[in-house]
C-alpha cells in the first residue's frame, strides 16, 4: 500500500466516525451534508486547473461534496436567509464544494503574488467565509510539498504547512468522538446542530 492509499483510507475512516457522531448527536447538521462528488467531476476539476488532487482530498470528496450545501458557501441573498450550517469546523470554517474550488483557485486570493511562480498549484479546500479570503489550501504542486496543507489570507503570501488532509480530518474526528478541543474550541450541540465554543 502506498502512502497516498494509506492517507485515503485514513480519511475515509475518520470521516465515517465524524458522520456517525453527527448522526447520533447533531442530526440537523448531519442531514445537511451534501451528496458525494463524482469521479468525473473531480477529473474535470483537475483538467480545468491543471493539477492532481491528492488521494486523501479525493477520498473525502467521493464521500461528501463539502461539509454543507453549496448555498452555504455563497453570500446570503438576504438577512432572512437561514443560518449556514456548512461551516461545521471550529472558527466558522467549512470544506467547500467542488463547484467553489475553481472559483477560489482562479481568483486573486489563492494566487496572490504567485505570478512569478506559475508552477505552484495551491487548491483552497477550507474557507472561513463566502469570499474565500482566508483558509487552508492543499498543495497540488508536484514535488516535496505535494499533499500538505497550508494557510492563505487575502493580504499575505500563502504559507505551506506540514500536515496532510488525512491528519486534519482524523484530528477533527478524534475531537468530536472523544470530546476534546479542536482549534481551541469544543463541540457542543444546540437544537440538533453542531456548534463550537
Amino acid at each position: 500500500m502506498t502512502d497516498e492509499q494509506a492517507r485515503a483510507g485514513q480519511t475515509r475512516a475518520a470521516w465515517a466516525r465524524t458522520e456517525r457522531w453527527l448522526e447520533a448527536n447533531a442530526p440537523r447538521t448531519y442531514r445537511r451534508l451534501p451528496a458525494p462528488a463524482t469521479e468525473s467531476r473531480l477529473r474535470a476539476l483537475e483538467q480545468e486547473l491543471d493539477l492532481r488532487v491528492p488521494a486523501d482530498v479525493r477520498a473525502f470528496y467521493l464521500l461528501r461534496d463539502g461539509t454543507g450545501p453549496a448555498s452555504d458557501f455563497d453570500w446570503p441573498e438576504s438577512r432572512d436567509a437561514p443560518e449556514p450550517t456548512g461551516y461545521l469546523l471550529p472558527g466558522d470554517e467549512g470544506i467547500g464544494p467542488l463547484g467553489h474550488l475553481s472559483l477560489w483557485y482562479e481568483g486573486p486570493v489563492a494566487n496572490a503574488r504567485l505570478d512569478d511562480r506559475p508552477e505552484l498549484r495551491y487548491l483552497p479546500v477550507v474557507t472561513l467565509d463566502p469570499d474565500g479570503f482566508y483558509g487552508t489550501f492543499v498543495d497540488c504542486t508536484p514535488g516535496p510539498g505535494y499533499g500538505l496543507l497550508g494557510g492563505y489570507a487575502e493580504a499575505d503570501f500563502p504559507s505551506p504547512g506540514g500536515t496532510t488532509f488525512a491528519a486534519f480530518v482524523t484530528e477533527f474526528a478524534d475531537a468530536l468522538c472523544e470530546g476534546r478541543s479542536f482549534g481551541g474550541q469544543r463541540a457542543r450541540v444546540t437544537d440538533g446542530r453542531l456548534k463550537w465554543g
